[in-house]
């Protein structure tokens, strides 16, 4: 994977900066982009001191910004490719109490935000490229308390079906991992302690989905070893359907 340049939305933290880490390791040229927490971005920047990796401001939800993000990194490295959709966010709450605007944030970020940036991705995207989109098991089934969350997350899978029936012309492969539950600053907002206990127990495997689970099966869904695997959805799941 030596000198490919790649993209990965919301990777300062959790199981995007994981991706990146693992990106670099393989020699490749990193762009990663931030919506808020600056501080994660410089302590990303910080910790791993890397001169392939580039960090920019850019919320996926915002068209305009993503347009600004992908001609900084046309005019800076040409093309990009690999795309990794990972930037996501969620709010949990039951259907008839959801705040209607908060369901909506959901949607535009987790959803929208891959829909924009795939979107524009095409123009800089190498032939033969490859572009994952990191999606959830709630896409698969889902949970009360969630619905933004799974209702995102099943059109993430249902998005990256029809994209790589589109982008084939280009011979661009498009693949969605549904990552169990993975103990990260973003998914344990909200968890009480008992609830995570049982989610382990139903767990064949015995323990959690880890941010190097997916991002191994993510390199691997990026490389030239899964170069006829196009319009799957990989479901991370321990054994626990």
């Amino acid at each position: 994977m030596r000198e490919k340049i790649a993209l990965v939305t919301g990777g300062t933290s959790g199981i995007g900066r994981k991706i990146v880490e693992e990106l670099l390791e393989k020699g490749c040229t990193v762009i990663t982009c931030y919506s808020k927490t600056e501080e994660n971005a410089k302590k990303l920047q910080e910790e791993i001191q890397n001169d392939k990796l580039f960090v920019l401001k850019c919320d996926v939800s915002k068209e305009q910004e993503v347009i600004h993000m992908f001609q900084t990194i046309k005019e800076k490295y040409g093309h990009i490719d690999y795309l990794v959709n990972n930037a996501g966010t969620f709010i949990d709450n039951f259907i008839k109490d959801f705040d209607i605007e908060d369901f909506k944030k959901v949607l535009d970020i987790n959803l929208l935000g891959k829909v924009i940036c795939t979107k524009h991705a095409y123009p800089i995207l190498k032939e033969g490229g490859s572009i994952v989109n990191i999606a959830s098991h709630l896409g698969v089934v889902p949970c009360e308390e969630s619905p933004a969350y799974c209702a995102a997350a099943a059109g993430i899978i249902n998005f990256t079906k029809a994209t790589a029936l589109e982008y084939a012309d280009k011979k661009i492969r498009v693949n969605a991992i549904s990552p169990a539950f993975t103990p990260t600053p973003l998914s344990l907002r909200g968890w009480k302690k008992e609830e995570i206990e049982e989610k382990l127990r139903e767990t064949p495997l015995g323990r959690f989905c880890e941010p190097m689970d997916t991002a191994k099966l993510c390199i691997f869904l990026l490389s030239e070893e899964a170069s006829f695997i196009t319009g799957e959805n990989i479901w991370l799941n321990g054994g626990r359907f």
